[in-house]
């Protein structure tokens, strides 16, 4: 199926999703209505743009929108406006679920903008800090959560169980599963912050800057790589990981170290 064509090589296309005012305002300032949800405390909205990118609706990520929502509104209110280039506003996330994408959407802190730092502790918990700033906040989410779900919505947890942890549940069960999620999700944005998270002052432990690296080819296999992504010294020296046998990747398990074998030599 062909969803959209270019009458013209080069030519932007529109499909009339936005009117032309929407898109002077959005190319000056992307993040226009995102902000404007951020400062009314509109969970609600928030959570209706994260699953733009999240792709469905679910409690995980609606718990990201409730902490973003709850730990900006606790920091000085221009981070609110925060876009990302200048990576003064840090995001550091500790579980790679759902809830990471509720971070991302809210609060402009991304993997891709350098802003959105990754531990992998698997907890339901995330800290904003600005730069230069010595003390910022950490909102964990609270046990209790779930106890609100199943107050709320019952069918959630068997559905749960049934779709995605056992992977037995039928087409039936999976839309049934999509509309209960869905229904949990909203139910967290009706319920006080105190009731879902903790919050505690902390000091943290902030990376520098992303570093500004030239792009080499990697001799192995011809591909343009950051040079901080090659192999130093030995038999490997100037190859990129995935040619030298072995790299790391974020996956459902955390950070996992993987391995290609492809050529033999000493390891870098």
């Amino acid at each position: 199926m062909v969803y959209g064509t270019y009458e013209n090589t080069g030519m932007a296309f529109c499909s009339g999703i936005f009117n032309d005012q929407d898109i002077e305002i959005l190319k000056d300032k992307p993040r226009t209505n995102f902000t404007s949800a951020i400062k009314k405390m509109d969970a609600t909205s928030c959570l209706i743009k994260t699953a733009e990118i999240h792709g469905h609706f679910c409690p995980g990520s609606a718990l990201g929108v409730m902490a973003s929502l709850y730990g900006l509104s606790l920091l000085e209110n221009e981070v609110i406006e925060s876009d990302g280039i200048m990576e003064n506003l840090l995001a550091i996330v500790e579980v790679n679920a759902c809830f990471a994408d509720g971070i991302q959407a809210v609060s402009g802190c991304t993997l891709g903008n350098n802003s959105l730092i990754y531990r992998d502790l698997g907890k339901h918990a995330v800290t904003f800090a600005i730069r230069g700033k010595e003390k910022g906040v950490r909102v964990k989410v609270l046990p209790e959560f779930k106890e609100y779900i199943e107050d709320s919505v019952p069918e959630f947890y068997p559905l749960m169980e049934k779709v995605i942890v056992k992977r037995q549940g039928s087409s039936e069960d999976e839309k049934k599963f999509k509309e209960t999620a869905r229904e949990a999700a909203f139910s967290m944005t009706k319920i006080p912050f105190d009731k879902l998270f903790s919050v505690e002052t902390t000091v943290p432990d902030i990376p520098d800057y992303a570093p500004i690296t030239d792009s080499v080819i990697c001799p192995e296999c011809g591909e343009v790589v950051m040079a901080s992504k090659v192999c130093k010294s030995g038999l490997k020296k100037g190859m990129c990981f995935m040619c030298s046998g072995h790299y790391s990747e974020v996956e459902g398990k955390g950070i996992v170290e993987k391995s290609s074998v492809i050529i033999k030599g000493n390891d870098c």
